[in-house]
């Protein structure tokens, strides 16, 4: 244990070990809070962070790189929190029997990912289902940080439950036992280690930020998998405050953030665009209203992970793996598979839930039925000054739409279409996060003696949403990062 800890720390600072001593002039500086636009600073960065900001100029040494930020933006580096490194668009888990049948495929991904994420100006990710591939994007010459949030679940509730029960202990290495949920000779050799209290403890001492649990008991209107007991969860919750670790909720139907709120979660993952009864409503009924009322009322953290649903709809447009910016992310050997008959499984099964619909008409579905839900709770919440957290859950679904990178510029995107102001989405990619989570210390703002992970942009977002697409460079530890340098070479 000790051994992994120190590797943990290790691959934290390995982006520092790059970090170059720099200063940016003339420069307008961005960030969310009141006095938002500060023109014409110069910023100092040495060690990796930022040492000194000012309004007059700053006289350096031979050592420091010197860029001329003059009409251009500095703000912070963009935080995601919903990214999933161990999967692959379109293949599933690394470890899936598609995944592994495609080994060239998925390194070549495993290669690009964490460039991608930079590529749209994402230098910090939450990771709320790690798999097991997250060492090898940590081992990448150039990732965003990388931070993780481990599932708590049973072997017989979701998600563990889809799984194989021999793959879902690998990929789900903290499932608990439930009075009667095993046989009497399993809880007798394994009911202590997999205790709520043990589980807890070991994620913990593993480095993790959080704890995530599912309250999902069936797609859509299914109810099929039992969710974990409250006795359990109480357990859990109880551990999980003892090390200071919040707890974050899958939930997306108006029953299951129900339960997430009676069981005092932190921060609840995912829309609500599961109306339940009400799906047909053309307002918001009272049912959700109540359920968004007392996510205000706690102040629970809201991540609205839009892209799932319109990934959804995505997948069903061919001229989607024609888009200029979605090919500068993908990597060619993954680009030629999606085109195969062989790629299309998720879709040819969504088409088949539907009844066999067209495609059009289920695009249309997704995206002015269950995202317009999403998109009303959304601009709710907003209305109600309700900080707001982002998200893209990369890549949420087998959807192969959602690449990573330019997946958390599109969420963004899909905020300021539901009505969200800029300044508000600015927050919820940057300081709203890192606050969240517990690292404000190091990263969210333009201040001295934060993390260096800034962007230096073309144009104010602050004006313009795609502004966020106008990136020159990536400072990564103070590491200065041409955004073409990040795009797919092969």
């Amino acid at each position: 244990m000790r051994l992994y800890i120190f590797i943990l720390i290790i691959s934290a600072v390995g982006s520092a070990a790059a970090a170059q001593n720099l200063l940016v002039e003339n420069i307008t500086v961005l960030s969310s809070d009141a006095g938002s636009i500060h023109p014409i600073r110069n910023v100092l960065v040495r060690g990796g962070r930022i040492e000194k900001i000012s309004p007059k100029r700053i006289v350096v040494e031979d050592d420091v790189r010197i860029i001329n930020g003059l009409g251009k933006f500095l703000t912070p580096g963009i935080m995601d929190s919903h990214v999933h490194v161990s999967i692959i668009p379109g293949l599933g888990f690394v470890g899936d029997v598609k995944a592994a049948n495609h080994s060239v495929i998925v390194d070549a991904y495993l290669e690009q990912q964490p460039r991608s994420l930079l590529y749209y100006g994402v230098t910090q990710i939450l990771d709320p289902n790690p798999g097991t591939a997250w060492s090898k994007f940590e081992s990448t010459p150039q990732h965003p940080d990388y931070f993780r949030c481990e599932v708590i679940t049973s072997l017989n509730s979701f998600p563990a439950v889809e799984l194989p029960t021999n793959v879902a202990k690998i990929i789900y290495p903290y499932w608990v036992i439930e009075p009667s949920s095993e046989p009497e000779s399993s809880r007798k050799t394994a009911y202590y280690e997999h205790s709520p209290e043990a589980v807890v403890e070991r994620i913990a001492e593993s480095g993790a930020k959080c704890v995530k649990l599912y309250f999902e008991n069936g797609y859509g209107d299914a109810s099929q998998w039992p969710l974990l007991r409250e006795e359990t969860i109480a357990r859990i919750r109880s551990a999980a405050k003892l090390h200071g670790l919040p707890i974050l909720a899958h939930a997306n139907a108006v029953d299951m953030y129900e339960e997430a709120l009676r069981n005092d979660v932190d921060v609840i993952a995912h829309g609500l665009w599961n109306w339940g009864d009400d799906n047909a409503a053309t307002g918001l009924p009272d049912s959700v209203t109540t359920v968004l009322d007392e996510i205000h009322k706690q102040r629970i953290g809201f991540m609205p992970t839009h892209r799932i649903i319109a990934g959804l709809g995505e997948l069903m447009i061919p001229r989607t793996l024609d888009n200029p910016e979605y090919l500068k992310v993908t990597p060619n050997r993954l680009l030629a598979w999606y085109r195969t008959p062989e790629a299309q499984w998720f879709k040819n099964e969504v088409i088949a839930d539907f009844g066999g619909l067209q495609p059009e008409q289920i695009a249309a579905i997704f995206e002015h039925g269950t995202s317009s839900r999403g998109s009303r709770s959304l601009r709710y919440l907003s209305q109600l000054a309700h900080p707001l957290l982002l998200g893209s859950d990369s890549p949420g679904s087998p959807s192969y739409a959602n690449q990573p990178g330019l997946n958390t510029y599109k969420e963004m995107k899909m905020m300021a279409l539901a009505g969200i102001p800029l300044e508000s989405i600015f927050a919820a990619a940057t300081t709203n996060n890192v606050a969240q989570f517990g690292m404000d210390n190091d990263y969210g703002a333009v201040e001295e003696g934060k993390i260096a992970n800034l962007l230096i942009l073309r144009e104010n977002p602050l004006k313009d949403i795609e502004a966020w697409n106008s990136i020159e460079s990536v400072i990564l530890h103070g590491q200065i990062i041409k955004r073409d340098t990040l795009a797919v070479k092969n």
